[in-house]
């Protein structure tokens, strides 16, 4: 399903008209791309299971404890937040989960944190309509992701989905000290791809990350509704509304030049 925000008005009722077309678009990664979310939680819980059976925690209570650790961590993350020491994410999130039952062992932690890595890298893999839909888009327009991700959690992750297949551009916001929703970052992968705010449309799930801070860098946005929410009290609607990526060719389409 395609919904179609009301196009812009001038002050005397009529439409805007823009004055260039979209040549570049630019997509979020987790979730908007890779169905991350389930894979996290299942991960987690494998590790677990095959690590920490015994230690005072169910694989499931202590799976969910690393979950919502990760979340604290991502959730927390935001422009100027420095750059965590190489290799320390992982076990900080793991070790923050095995505290939250009682457990001090950084040793257990950083365990924890290589085995869930190897599980993840083992299952990632692209949405199945993701494919054909960056291929058949990569003849059309320049294509970028920008995440807020760092070497240590998503470098591997990139290169196991050979993204270069199909974008010129993958920027890792975190690596920069930066995050979005920060307009800055929108506006540094727009400079790499050399394009322009009225030229480039961005693609995510997250309302307030993805679609408020491309609106902020002068973009417009689509916004993948993968959880059934609804467009923030107030705030601006994006450009387009699709439930998953397979509905991005429609809603491009839609989108008046």
């Amino acid at each position: 399903m395609i919904q179609q925000a009301d196009r812009p008005r001038t002050n005397s009722g009529r439409p805007k008209t823009r004055r260039t077309v979209i040549r570049a678009i630019f997509f979020d990664l987790d979730d908007t791309l890779v169905d991350d979310t389930i894979s996290l939680e299942q991960c987690a819980e494998e590790a677990a299971r095959e690590l920490a059976h015994g230690r005072g925690a169910s694989p499931v209570d202590l799976g969910d404890a690393y979950v919502d650790a990760a979340i604290d961590f991502w959730t927390q993350l935001g422009p100027g937040s420095p750059k965590p020491a190489m290799g320390a994410i992982r076990p900080m999130m793991w070790r923050a989960a095995l505290q939250r039952y009682g457990i001090d062992d950084e040793g257990l932690a950083k365990r924890l944190a290589a085995r869930f890595d190897e599980l993840r890298l083992e299952r990632v893999e692209l949405f199945p309509e993701a494919v054909p839909v960056l291929t058949s888009l990569r003849a059309t327009y320049k294509m970028a992701v920008i995440t807020n991700g760092f070497a240590e959690t998503h470098e591997r992750k990139i290169a196991q989905l050979e993204l270069e297949r199909f974008f010129d551009v993958v920027v890792l916001a975190g690596e920069l000290e930066m995050a979005k929703p920060d307009p800055a970052v929108f506006a540094h992968a727009m400079e790499l791809v050399d394009v322009g705010p009225d030229q480039s449309i961005m693609v995510g799930d997250r309302y307030d990350r993805d679609i408020e801070g491309a609106h902020a860098a002068g973009m417009r946005a689509i916004w993948i509704r993968c959880r059934g929410e609804e467009v923030p009290h107030g705030a601006r609607p994006p450009e387009a509304i699709i439930d998953s990526i397979a509905g991005l060719p429609g809603a491009l389409a839609a989108i008046p030049a």
